[in-house]
């Protein structure tokens, strides 16, 4: 017993210690961080700090300290966001009037539409319809949506009601899936009769093109089982597309050409020639029309176009001849002479191209290449000139035909009177408060949606003030709007300096080329994550970063460690250097590969007899990595240029390709 007790006391005393340790530990941490806070704070001004601790008090709703900061902030540039989180945060016991208050003090800003939403949401979940059908403006949710029409099918007017169900009708015959506040609309319409089979068959039309089949299915549950019977036949069809070969006996109606059309569409991924044929053989017995026949034989044409088959240019030439040729068929077709170095093909098919398309950079500087080749010199000559006063992709290629210089065209700088314009637009003032206080992605927010409202003459001046404030997207962005393409110190900036030409000489590769790809791929954006999952300045995808980090030595490959410019440049310079050797140096193929991956510039290269490289650039299958390596291309010689005072030329950068030693055996894993 007196063991016990002992025990019991030796447990006690060891538990007291462990917990005056963590006691003390959250001391010190909260201490630290205190500290850290208000050494984050030494620099701010005493408006800055208020906004910055009113913020914290919102979040623990000290409603005395909110008080008192609303009372000090009432004439600061970020008032309107103390109060926009405030009642965001407190939104159950905002009342109403305050809102409403809200909504018109401040219409003309972001927050207002993002506290109505918030606002619509909560009055929603209480059930609040009239005040809901009062204050509902246009959503993009479908559930909001939903809820409008909701609420206009239970108080709302005749007239109300009558757009309600005509609405809520056509949502639902474009809907996925249905959203759990769309189920009494749903209902209701069912209820009421507004419910047709017209709706059901159009949504499960949508679904099935969608390859959504398991949710047509499910939708077809309205459908009799006959009706059942003719999609599941359907979805057979389109799930082995080669069944449409073969005439179409179990499906009738519209459902049996629907089939088809999807059905030989999907053919044309697989095997174009016999898509071909089953058109030919069955459109007339289904009732395709002309235009329809037209469609299908284009998708044809151009998938074949894209793997670059044999059958592709007989496909294409037929679809260009008989008047149903598109930009993109006619690209195809030129790309197909391009990459197989038929330049009198070249030259017809830019005939057949509209005026304005034939005047674009593009077809002007391969007009004069076919030329050149064909032997017409003096015409060839005068277009390449014109082209070399520009400076872009194709303005080099040009300049490098004839040996001309390049031109850069800098457009002079102009005076800025940054306090004029930030008294002009109030906007500018919040996002330099926006940005003292560290809140970049509010900032860039802010920025979005106060560009477009710029007037046209000052959107120079708003991007010259966005550089000094280091807020380099937004600058490129405001040269985009204006079109002010000769503005380069604008449009091509080089922070991160240190960092980037640090990891240029460890990888022994171009700083220019770092830049051309950073800006290519993020306008210099640093903690940006693109729908794919990529992050940061150089894109890197999070599975490429901690392959290239093992490699390098680096465990800095977090999500989060890669929104940090110094870690991501690190990675994905080493990426580059990777790219580098494994095509022996050059420089086009690694571009390609850094945007598509290296598997598919193998795919691309794969038995390819030596090719110059600016063809090969122009019959890259995918437009987006075609139009990305000629931009990386072009803004690595414009870097050059920045860095050195020189330009390194395109023709030396671009050696042929296609020959075996083009190739390294590595791969990425």
């Amino acid at each position: 017993m007196l063991a016990h007790t002992r025990s019991t006391q030796a447990l006690l005393r060891f538990n007291l210690h462990v917990a005056l340790f963590i006691s003390s530990l959250l001391t010190l941490i909260a201490l630290t961080l205190y500290s850290t806070n208000a050494s984050a704070q030494d620099n701010l001004s005493i408006e800055q700090k208020a906004y910055v601790n009113a913020y914290e008090a919102i979040k623990r709703n000290d409603r005395p300290a909110i008080a008192m900061y609303k009372k000090q902030l009432q004439d600061y540039a970020l008032y309107p966001y103390v109060l926009y989180h405030d009642y965001r945060v407190n939104i159950e016991h905002t009342p109403p009037r305050v809102i409403e208050f809200f909504l018109k003090r401040y219409q003309n800003l972001y927050l207002s539409e993002k506290l109505r939403t918030h606002w619509l949401k909560h009055l929603a979940k209480q059930k609040q319809w009239k005040s809901y059908l009062k204050h509902y403006s246009p959503q993009s949710s479908k559930s909001l949506q939903c809820h409008f029409y909701n609420a206009s099918l239970k108080f709302g007017t005749t007239q109300q009601k009558a757009v309600a169900v005509a609405e809520s009708q056509q949502l639902w015959q474009n809907l996925t899936s249905v959203p759990k506040a769309c189920v009494a609309v749903e209902n209701y319409l069912r209820n009421n009769k507004k419910f047709t089979a017209q709706m059901v068959w159009n949504r499960i039309t949508m679904l099935i093109q969608k390859k959504q089949y398991s949710r047509a299915e499910k939708v077809a549950k309205d459908l009799s089982n006959s009706d059942r019977a003719i999609v599941a036949n359907w979805i057979k069809i389109v799930r082995n597309p080669k069944l449409t070969t073969q005439s179409i006996t179990n499906i009738s109606g519209f459902a049996r050409k629907e089939a088809f059309m999807q059905g030989v569409r999907y053919l044309a991924s697989q095997d174009p020639i016999l898509a071909k044929q089953s058109l030919d053989q069955f459109s007339e017995q289904y009732g395709l029309s002309k235009k329809q026949y037209q469609d299908i034989e284009r998708k044809i044409a151009l998938r074949s176009a894209y793997r670059y088959k044999d059958e592709a240019k007989d496909l294409l030439l037929e679809v260009n001849q008989n008047g149903d040729r598109t930009e993109d068929t006619l690209r195809w077709q030129a790309q197909i002479a391009i990459r197989n170095s038929r330049w009198i093909d070249l030259l017809d098919t830019i005939e057949l191209m509209d005026k304005s398309d034939q005047q674009d950079k593009q077809w002007r500087y391969w007009r004069a290449r076919a030329l050149e080749k064909q032997g017409d010199k003096q015409t060839a000559q005068k277009l390449y000139q014109e082209l070399a006063k520009l400076r872009n992709y194709y303005g080099f290629l040009a300049a490098d035909r004839i040996n001309a210089d390049y031109r850069f065209n800098p457009e002079p700088k102009e005076e800025l009177d940054q306090k004029a314009l930030i008294k002009k637009y109030p906007a500018l003032q919040r996002i330099k408060e926006l940005i003292a206080i560290d809140w970049v992605k509010t900032a860039r927010v802010e920025w979005h949606h106060f560009l477009p409202t710029v007037d046209s003459n000052e959107l120079i001046a708003i991007g010259t003030l966005a550089k000094q404030w280091k807020q380099y997207p937004h600058a490129i962005r405001s040269m985009a709007l204006a079109k002010e393409w000769n503005q380069i110190d604008l449009r091509f900036p080089t922070p991160h300096k240190q960092p980037v030409m640090e990891n240029a000489k460890k990888n022994d590769i171009d700083p220019a080329w770092i830049y051309g790809i950073i800006r290519r791929e993020s306008a210099f954006n640093e903690d940006i994550r693109s729908s794919a999952g990529a992050v940061g300045l150089m894109q890197l995808m999070p599975k490429t970063a901690k392959y290239i980090g093992k490699k390098i030595g680096s465990k800095k490959t977090s999500v989060y460690a890669l929104t940090e410019a110094k870690n991501n440049i690190q990675l994905g310079s080493a990426y580059m250097r990777y790219l580098s050797e494994k095509y022996n140096g050059n420089k086009v193929l690694a571009t390609a590969a850094y945007n598509a991956g290296p598997h598919r510039v193998t795919q691309w290269t794969k038995n390819l007899t030596t090719l110059e490289a600016d063809q090969w650039v122009d019959s890259i299958p995918f437009t987006e990595t075609r139009n990305y390596v000629k931009a990386v291309m072009e803004y690595t010689t414009v870097f050059n240029s920045l860095l050195h005072g020189k330009y390194a030329r395109l023709r030396d950068q671009m050696p042929l390709i296609g020959n075996e030693a083009t190739l390294a055996e590595n791969k990425l894993d």
